[in-house]
């Protein structure tokens, strides 16, 4: 199995690049213009239709770069567009730019990449940076202003583990139940901290200027973000160092719930719309791919309100408590939700309740009856 990661560093070569900053964006810009005209829905048909004409004094590959990114733009765009109508047509104002293995070389430490005809820009990379590309395939390269993210993938065997653990994601918690009926619970209130400490930091702001108050922002973001992602990454390290296969619930149309207009609070609608829910999923799964270990989906409907021991209703109690009136017993909510994720991923389903079972065996009675009453046939 193919598996591919990423590795970035830092750079300040934004103002060596920056000609071909702007001639990538130019392909960019005009490959998106005229797609959206013509209505061409893929990379081929961009090329067959704009490279000539891009193919300038820079170096040829970058064309594919910008056409690639084109065409993913354009993709996202008819998708935007099937729901509004007047949606516009996207357009690239960041410096960036896109090359394949082909196009750029590494090496004694240090990555070339051309800009025109025996004319290259050097960078060296980190000790870091060499130490992850070392027995891997090179990918493609992205540079922006100050930053270059180098992908690379590497041949992974696939994992059969004997053990698998169910994963609960919350907006303060993470909780794991194993089939070794061993629960643990990751606390991520230290994010949620993080976020609302920002949020009110950028409510305090006073800039007439937008253009001021809208730099500042992306700066107090970026922050945000970063503190964030990086207690995000330390949480789904340990979840995949327990060297077990990984099941967790497919969320989606979460952000739907939590819409302006649906009676919920403003400020519950901010903390469950800020969630990370996604950033955990995308890290725990490729460094679980990256280790061959496997990595289901489950559906995420009634985990928390169904008993996963008898497959019954409960009934919510204080502290994110859950009983079980048939079975008679209390449990935590997220650890229940964790065991229920892990039933339905080994496919190991609770037994319905009483009331159910008497109901299907009515039913099968009334189905045998009928079939018995019916003349038969010759």
């Amino acid at each position: 199995m193919k598996v591919t990661k990423c590795v970035w560093q830092f750079h300040d070569k934004g103002s060596d690049l920056q000609p071909v900053f702007d001639y990538f964006r130019f392909c960019t810009n005009e490959a998106i213009r005229i797609g959206a005209q013509k209505q061409c829905t893929s990379k081929f048909s961009l090329h067959n239709e704009l490279y000539l004409k891009l193919r300038g004094d820079f170096y040829a590959k970058y064309v594919h770069g910008s056409l690639e990114c084109a065409a993913s733009k354009l993709k996202q765009y008819r998708k935007v567009k099937r729901k509004k109508q007047d949606a516009k047509v996207p357009y690239i104002w960041k410096n960036m730019l896109k090359l394949e293995n082909q196009g750029y070389k590494i090496s004694d430490g240090y990555i070339r990449i051309p800009i025109r005809a025996r004319q290259y820009c050097t960078g060296k990379l980190a000790s870091y940076v060499l130490e992850s590309l070392e027995n891997t395939k090179l990918g493609s390269i992205t540079i922006t202003q100050n930053k270059l993210i180098i992908s690379y993938s590497k041949e992974i065997m696939q994992q059969k583990p004997s053990d698998f653990v169910g994963i609960d994601r919350n907006l303060d918690n993470v909780t794991m139940f194993d089939t070794q009926n061993n629960s643990k619970i990751h606390n991520l209130q230290k994010a949620s901290k993080i976020k609302n400490t920002y949020k009110h930091v950028k409510s305090r702001f006073r800039r007439n200027d937008i253009r001021i108050r809208k730099k500042i922002f992306q700066k107090y973001g970026i922050k945000e973000k970063n503190r964030v992602h990086q207690l995000l990454h330390s949480v789904s390290k340990k979840i995949v160092s327990e060297n077990k296969g990984i099941i967790l619930e497919d969320i989606k149309g979460i952000r739907k719930l939590y819409k302006k207009g649906n009676g919920q609070g403003k400020k519950f609608r901010g903390r469950m719309n800020s969630w990370s829910f996604y950033e955990l999923q995308r890290q725990i799964e490729y460094k679980a791919r990256w280790l061959g270990l496997p990595v289901k989906y489950v559906k995420a409907a009634g985990t928390s309100s169904k008993c996963a021991v008898c497959g019954s209703k409960m009934v919510p109690e204080e502290h994110r408590m859950m009983f079980c009136p048939c079975c008679n017993v209390a449990v935590d909510m997220d650890v229940n939700a964790a065991k229920n994720i892990l039933a339905r991923g080994t496919e190991d389903v609770p037994d319905a309740t009483q009331s159910e079972a008497m109901k299907q065996s009515k039913d099968a009675e009334q189905i045998v009856l009928s079939q018995v009453s019916q003349p038969m046939k010759t």
